[in-house]
């Protein structure tokens, strides 16, 4: 892994702990970042996590993949 892709936090300022497991994401090769919203207040939550253990939680049919660009 580059150290690009390892550094990668997408829009917030550094990686965030996986929110499934509590871990670090630092050196995680599946980190993915995911938004909340809330419509009628405008706002935005955002959760870092590991990509297998999202998919661990999902319901049939969807799946997170990570493409390594």
């Amino acid at each position: 892994m580059t150290d690009e892709r390892a550094a990668w936090t997408g829009v917030v300022s550094e990686r965030l702990r996986c929110c499934i497991c509590g871990q670090s994401t630092d050196d995680a090769s599946d980190y993915v970042l995911i938004e909340m919203t809330a419509p009628s207040a405008e706002t935005r939550q955002w959760f870092g996590a590991h990509a297998e253990h999202v998919n661990g939680v999902l319901a049939e049919g969807f799946q997170v993949e990570v493409h390594m660009m």
